[in-house]
């Protein structure tokens, strides 16, 4: 019995759970690529083609640009594939608000990961 037991903690411990699912970024990335959705003042970026086309969302890293870059970026880039240059950014649910105002644009952070982009640049990849 202590040994299913056993087994059974480890099995737990390696798989984690659902939301600890990976995305594929690190904190330590200056340069993300991947599959871009826009939501309001952040955008969330979503690192397989196949699960963006199948319209799962996550998990993902959310982000934003100054808000002008944001909201041109909103406006041209859709369904496509984008490398962001930014800093990352470890995310605190302590901030007032539950949101971070990164240059006018407001992150809240939907994609509910441990760190978010602050984007300096966009481009789509051809």
């Amino acid at each position: 019995m202590k040994m299913i037991l056993a087994a059974l903690a480890l099995s737990l411990a390696a798989t984690g759970p659902a939301a600890a699912q990976s995305t594929g970024f690190t904190a330590d990335q200056t340069t993300f690529e991947g599959w871009i959705n826009f939501s309001g003042e952040e955008f969330q970026l979503i690192e397989s083609e196949n699960r963006y086309v199948a319209g799962t969302r996550r998990p993902c890293v959310s982000g934003a640009l100054p808000r002008d870059e944001q909201r041109m970026a909103a406006s041209t880039i859709g369904r496509q594939k984008v490398r962001v240059t930014g800093t990352p950014m470890e995310w605190s649910d302590d901030l007032p608000g539950d949101r971070y105002d990164y240059e006018g644009s407001s992150i809240r952070n939907e994609c509910d990961g441990a760190f978010v982009i602050l984007g300096t640049d966009i481009a789509v990849i051809q």
